[in-house]
């Protein structure tokens, strides 16, 4: 991603945004300015303001090693520990403890006696201590800095955390945009609706292989009208040898998803609420299931091809299944 533009400007800005100006005799008479700015609110402007004079001029014009070296040695030291180890003259590298090249106990932890060693003024020429001054640069052009920002952080961190805050599914999001009522011909019958796919029977699918016992048919149908979508699933449970009938187990109501164990590559009897349906044909199923889920009448229910409302799952390892998904 490209870095925000920023106009560099000479750092005389800065140097007249932290200075108080002189007084100048110009012949104008100025207003005393009791309620002028202290230096704690100037500072917190520099830092979090969009139009901070920080973000202007080049950073190397103000920390470098010369305004290192203007500041007192109380300043120095108390800015020393916010250095990292590399800093100082005298810096050894030293391979850590856990290391197997280690033959010493010795780590890499900042020194606490820093504060007495000299900084090695290069520091503030390195490519990663530019790196990390012009990324901050960027952020405070950007807003990034400021408490309002920090609020939304706090909302998007909160929000994550109990659970409430979540993107929608960019599948459904497409279809509330763009899904539309189906329009048919006058007069068209199954063959029609269907192309291709009416000369292919679910027994012969089962017959085939194509269809298994323990694969997951999974029906997934948008009602524009009633701006509702529908998700059910059905497992196969026996394939009839002689018929290729299917028998699927289904949850009834508005359960999306099957008890967890009837989730098996050969799923047992049903017990409980669960009920058992004899198919032989895709709108068959499609029908049992809006039947179980019991929202969207039989009358209001637009005529459709229901082959393109399924999708089967099936579990890994079992025989391979083109085009279609495979359970963990």
């Amino acid at each position: 991603m490209d870095r925000p533009r920023r106009t560099i400007r000479p750092p005389a800005r800065l140097n007249e945004a932290l200075s108080s100006p002189a007084s100048v005799s110009t012949g104008i008479k100025r207003k005393n300015t009791d309620a002028a700015i202290d230096s704690a609110q100037q500072l917190r402007i520099l830092l979090t303001s969009s139009k901070s004079a920080l973000v202007g001029l080049d950073i190397s014009d103000l920390i470098n090693g010369t305004s290192w070296n203007m500041l007192s040695v109380e300043s120095q030291n108390a800015l020393k520990p916010l250095l990292p180890p590399t800093a100082f003259h005298g810096y050894k590298a030293v391979i850590g403890s856990d290391h197997p090249s280690s033959v010493t106990n010795e780590s890499m932890a900042v020194d606490e006696s820093s504060a007495n060693e000299e900084v090695d003024t290069s520091l503030f020429t390195d490519p990663h201590f530019l790196a990390a001054a012009h990324t901050l640069q960027d952020h405070i052009y950007s807003g990034w800095m400021s408490d309002s920002h920090a609020q939304k952080v706090a909302k998007y961190e909160e929000g994550i955390r109990n659970g409430t805050l979540a993107a929608a599914w960019k599948d459904e999001v497409w279809e509330r945009d763009n899904g539309r009522r189906p329009t048919l011909p006058t007069g068209s019958n199954a063959k029609d609706r269907a192309g291709d796919a009416a000369e292919v029977r679910l027994a012969t699918l089962a017959r085939e292989g194509v269809l298994q016992v323990g694969d997951i048919i999974v029906l997934k149908r948008n009602f524009v009208a009633l701006d509702l979508i529908v998700e059910k699933d059905a497992i196969i449970q026996a394939i009839h040898p002689k018929t290729h009938a299917l028998t699927v187990l289904l949850e009834p109501g508005t359960s999306s998803h099957l008890p967890a164990h009837l989730l098996l590559p050969h799923p047992s009897s049903p017990s409980g609420l669960t009920q058992e349906a004899i198919i032989t044909s895709p709108s068959q199923l499609e029908t049992a299931l809006l039947d179980n889920d019991g929202r969207v009448e039989r009358g209001k229910r637009p005529n459709g091809n229901a082959w393109k409302t399924m999708t089967v799952w099936r579990w890994r390892g079992a025989a391979p299944l083109e085009n279609k998904h495979v359970l963990s």
